[in-house]
């Protein structure tokens, strides 16, 4: 219970004190592991709860096109828009499909843009990720 705690303190401590490319990439990473959980329960048919990480990740992915500056980021933040709303688009209809190669179809396309945020992250010189700042609610496992 008191490391449960403790590890709770840590994780919120980490995203709050994240700079901006670490909180992208932060939400790439829950958004991606929401999907990946909930291709698990789908093929369960826990419909539910797949639901509700589906609805998550939405959630992620509103929250990454409502935070595009199209001033400063001219092309790429429209197409990061157009990409972002396909996404939302297939997410919404997902649950009642039972093709579920959608899933894997979302999960590829949301790391490919967070491998680019990290190979930015990179090249400006930051170090990357630490292991364990992923909120215990977005990992895979959980």
């Amino acid at each position: 219970m008191v490391r449960t705690q403790a590890s709770n303190i840590y994780q919120r401590t980490a995203i709050q004190t994240a700079d901006p490319l670490q909180l992208i990439i932060l939400c790439y990473e829950g958004a991606i592991s929401d999907l990946k959980k909930a291709r698990e329960l789908h093929e369960k048919s826990e419909m539910n709860e797949a639901y509700r990480r589906i609805r998550h990740a939405q959630d992620i992915v509103t929250e990454l096109l409502v935070g595009l500056d199209y001033e400063r980021g001219g092309n790429i933040a429209g197409n990061l828009n157009r990409i972002y709303n396909f996404v939302l688009r297939q997410l919404i209809g997902i649950n009642s499909r039972r093709d579920l190669s959608l899933y894997d179809d979302l999960i590829r396309i949301l790391s490919n843009l967070k491998e680019g945020w990290e190979a930015l992250r990179f090249a400006s010189g930051q170090a990357p990720l630490k292991a364990g700042l992923l909120p215990k609610q977005w990992q895979a496992s959980a």
